[in-house]
């Protein structure tokens, strides 16, 4: 039930700016409409072009998952860092961290730990995530 209830919620949230973006993208159709209209009524060259609408079901449905996915996601502005784990491989000296476990891969000797493991307040935090090109 609760699950449910967490579901309404983010619904509701999302209701009014997503209708207030139905509405922009109605006003822009009007407006490229009377623009369309006005270059077909003076037989203009330019209004031969095909006229694509904004406010489509698929534009909708587009808009309404981009809300989803930002209501749904892990992360929030102001709240805490995620502390997801990372392969620290040292520069051929063994180094040693309470935090971190020793683990073998491919014959070398790295340590499995978290994000946060690195962070220090005196200085911001770099990841460099290499390349495999």
């Amino acid at each position: 039930m609760g699950l449910l209830s967490i579901d309404l919620l983010i619904t509701l949230q999302i209701l009014p700016v997503f209708f207030s973006n139905c509405l922009f993208l109605a006003l822009y159709d009007s407006v490229v409409l009377l623009k369309h209209m006005v270059l077909l009524l003076s037989c203009s060259k330019a209004a031969r072009g095909e006229w694509r609408r904004m406010l489509t079901s698929e534009g909708l449905r587009c808009v309404w998952n981009s809300f989803l996915l930002d209501a749904y996601k892990q992360v929030k502005l102001g709240g805490e860092a995620p502390n997801s784990n990372v392969i620290h491989i040292p520069n051929g000296t063994a180094e040693s961290s309470s935090n971190c476990r020793w683990k073998s891969s491919m014959g070398k000797y790295s340590t499995e730990c978290h994000l946060l493991d690195f962070a220090k307040s005196e200085r911001p935090l770099v990841i460099n995530f290499g390349s495999a090109t």
